[in-house]
């Protein structure tokens, strides 16, 4: 009777530590809520823009004069290889250096020995031609004379034909106070010439063109 009582005693003790180890709470979870990082960017290039970018080595030359009067304006312009155009460029300066306006405002010359002058079209007035020296291989250089209305401030524009030349050899534009600094004045006898020499790289397609009528967006 003791020994049954001794067991059930031990029974119901491993009852009750199974029944309090089976009450005891798990240990909880904690969720943490963690930010996303940002992105990591590349670093940026800075932009650039096409005027900026380098044009190459000088390959070519413009020598050209911007003599305005009171109604209109004239252009004389000699474009080609560098070389072969600033080996002319003082027969080109002696050229416009004679040349004189009629009551008509019309411009006459005397050409030097060899040269040839053709009749214009349209606003081409005329063209010179300059042979090549004999035993060169460079070919006739080309003086375009030609004249467009005029109207407004000389200084504006000269500036903006001789911008619009540098902008033909990827050349940067410059400022009226700066013009003085590239450009030569010629006295024509009353008339003034502006006169300058630039080298660069010719743009596609920006031989031949007409001069700028007061700014229009359009010149030789």
């Amino acid at each position: 009777m003791a020994t049954n009582r001794f067991w059930l005693l031990l029974l119901s003790l491993a009852a009750g530590l199974m029944l309090a180890a089976g009450c005891e709470k798990p240990e909880r979870i904690t969720k943490y809520t963690v930010d996303k990082p940002p992105p990591i960017e590349e670093p940026k290039q800075p932009a650039t823009a096409e005027s900026d970018q380098p044009a190459g080595e000088p390959t070519d030359r413009t020598v050209a004069a911007i003599v305005p009067l009171a109604e209109q304006g004239w252009f004389f312009k000699m474009t080609g290889p560098k070389d072969a155009v600033q080996a002319r460029a003082d027969d080109f300066t002696a050229l416009v250096k004679v040349v004189r306006f009629s009551a008509e405002g019309k411009p006459e010359w005397s050409l030097p020995a060899g040269w040839s002058e053709k009749d214009g079209s349209q606003i081409r007035f005329a063209t010179i031609i300059i042979p090549a020296a004999a035993g060169e291989n460079e070919k006739p250089l080309e003086i375009s004379v030609t004249v467009l209305p005029k109207s407004g401030d000389d200084a504006d524009y000269i500036l903006v034909n001789v911008n619009r030349w540098r902008n033909q050899l990827k050349l940067p534009p410059i400022a009226k106070e700066q013009l003085a600094g590239e450009s030569t004045q010629l006295d024509l006898g009353g008339p003034k010439a502006t006169l300058v020499n630039l080298l660069g790289v010719a743009a596609p397609n920006s031989m031949g063109r007409p001069p700028f009528a007061s700014g229009a967006p359009n010149g030789n």
